[in-house]
């Protein structure tokens, strides 16, 4: 008991000594790397081993001022999926991050002792570690969830089965694209742009409405009896919520079968089929659209950055956040932020809501909005 209280001794000893021989303020050197944060720790108190204690609870101190800049560069979402890789490829080597660090306070509160400290920490070294273990990489946005409305002809005749439709949506399915109803409030003669403006987020990203038909070729009597098709399937994919088009489509196919319906319903579904080859990058374009980057300038420290991400990632219509880069000497921010079903500006007005009455819309523009953090801007 004796070895390991004076082995405490020498330890917390040696941090204090290594942390706080003077007591300045810790700042970062001309060029220096790396963010300075505040952070505090809590260990039990034992009064029978009070370095022992001290040095638990500047430990728990340094970890969580780690955790602080880790919480800025990985999501929310990537911290819980990771948080055994995140646990012992980082947090089990804090020490390794913080650069220099000073003790701001120190005391016991009831049955814990708590320390509170301002630290430097290397956030080139953690930013290496986090991006070779893969968890700086961008999260797809996924397929979108798409509703499918088809007129189908058959000649010039109304066909109910839906073939095409059925064709298209099962294609679809097999490329990994989430298919749902129609809203049951869409009027199939309304305008589609205009009944996509309808659809509400929660329900489908996109609307695919167009028309099929299927006509007679008159080679019957020239294919001993056999009956030929061919169909055309033309729609356009539309952004639900703004009734936006993302992309025209247009295919055709042939059928021939021993009757004329056989023969109709086949090329309808080989139309709808091929038709499904032309939306594989539907994705890629709906997450460009998802995807703004949000400049903030004038940010007064990295603390003010960590609860501004912490509280935007809250918000309705923000899917998620990426921190992209950050220098604290001209105190700007380039943030990648993932929304849904909000628009640009929508963020950007929420934005300079959790920021307070110092923050102000610098500019949108596209998929780029500009925020100011600070009445002078910088």
């Amino acid at each position: 008991m004796r070895f390991k209280a004076s082995l405490s001794g020498v330890l917390a000893g040696a941090l204090l000594v290594a942390g706080c021989a003077t007591s300045t303020r810790i700042k970062k050197t001309q060029g220096e790397e790396g963010e300075i944060v505040v952070a505090e720790g809590i260990a039990p108190y034992r009064a029978d081993d009070l370095p022992g204690t001290k040095a638990a609870s500047l430990a728990a101190a340094q970890r969580s001022a780690v955790e602080q800049v880790v919480g800025v560069y990985v999501n929310a979402k990537t911290r819980v999926e990771k948080a055994v890789a995140i646990e012992q490829s980082i947090l089990a080597k804090t020490s390794g991050y913080v650069k220099r660090y000073e003790i701001l306070s120190q005391a016991q509160d009831g049955e814990w002792y708590k320390t509170k400290i301002r630290a430097l920490v290397s956030t080139q070294q953690l930013h290496q570690d986090l991006d070779s273990l893969g968890l700086l990489k961008q999260p797809e946005v996924g397929y979108p969830r798409v509703a499918v409305q088809l007129q189908e002809f058959i000649g010039e005749t109304e066909n109910k089965d839906g073939h095409a439709q059925h064709a298209l949506t099962q294609a679809l399915l097999n490329k990994g694209f989430k298919v749902v109803n129609v809203p049951s409030s869409v009027n199939p003669d309304e305008d589609p742009v205009e009944a996509a403006k309808t659809i509400n987020h929660a329900t489908a990203d996109l609307l695919i409405a167009g028309m099929a038909r299927a006509q007679n070729l008159g080679y019957d009597h020239a294919l001993g009896g056999m009956s030929s098709y061919r169909a055309a399937v033309t729609f356009r994919v539309l952004e639900a919520g703004s009734g936006e088009v993302m992309a025209t489509v247009s295919q055709v196919a042939s059928g021939l079968e021993a009757t004329p319906s056989l023969a109709a319903g086949k090329a309808l579904e080989k139309a709808g089929e091929i038709a499904a080859n032309d939306l594989v990058n539907l994705p890629t374009e709906l997450s460009q659209r998802s995807h703004v980057d949000l400049t903030i300038s004038g940010l007064k420290s990295f603390d003010v950055l960590s609860k501004f991400e912490s509280s935007l990632t809250s918000q309705a219509g923000v899917k998620d956040l990426f921190l992209r880069s950050y220098s604290q000497d001209s105190g700007v921010a380039l943030l990648d932020v993932l929304l849904d079903q909000i628009s640009p500006q929508e963020l950007a007005d929420k934005a300079v809501k959790i920021g307070g009455s110092d923050w102000s819309v610098f500019q949108v523009s596209g998929r780029a909005v500009q925020i100011s953090a600070s009445q002078a801007g910088h």
